[in-house]
């Protein structure tokens, strides 16, 4: 019953709303006493964040998404799309990254956005992902692997990798 009335309500939506105003409005930044509520707003309304995990804000997404324990979100990342998006634990997503869980197939001459397409990125397990990198598309970024600022992920990852450029290529293997 309570679900069929918070449908009619939109208290979902609300709820929802008003988390994400709390997070990037009133608990933006890095005092040490938010991160908490930070993660329990964002459990609250489907996310799922890890235990130690500090999110910075402000965050942007439009599905509920995954992160790991003892994980750092810095500032304006933004997760456009509906697809999923997965981060393991103790991972470090530097500033104004972006997961692109959404797009289009490449349609015909009268439309070349074709088909709407949805996608999921996985980030694995002591990962860092560098300032402004862009994920595109069903990739996954393998455990211990670094992806430096500004590159542009359009294919998996190994485990402990450096990668870079647009479209990001391997740079070197890590130990």
């Amino acid at each position: 019953m309570f679900d069929k009335l918070a449908k009619i309500l939109h208290l979902r939506g609300i709820k929802r709303k008003w988390n994400v105003f709390l997070i990037n409005k009133i608990y933006v930044g890095v005092n040490p006493k938010h991160f908490p509520k930070k993660a329990k707003l964002l459990n609250e309304i489907g996310c799922s964040i890890g235990e130690g995990t500090k999110i910075v804000g402000p965050i942007h997404f439009y599905q509920p998404f995954s992160v790991g324990k003892g994980c750092w979100i810095g500032k304006n990342m933004v997760i456009n799309g509906d697809g999923t998006v997965l981060i393991g634990d103790n991972c470090d997503i530097a500033p104004e990254v972006t997961f692109l869980t959404g797009g289009h197939a490449i349609g015909d001459h009268e439309r070349r956005a074709g088909k709407g397409e949805i996608y999921s990125i996985k980030v694995g397990n002591g990962c860092w992902i560098g300032a402004r990198s862009t994920l595109v598309g069903t990739v996954a970024i393998g455990d211990g692997s670094v992806v430096a600022a500004c590159a542009c992920v359009v294919d998996n990852v190994n485990n402990d990798m450096l990668v870079g450029g647009v479209p990001a290529k391997t740079i070197r293997y890590l130990e």
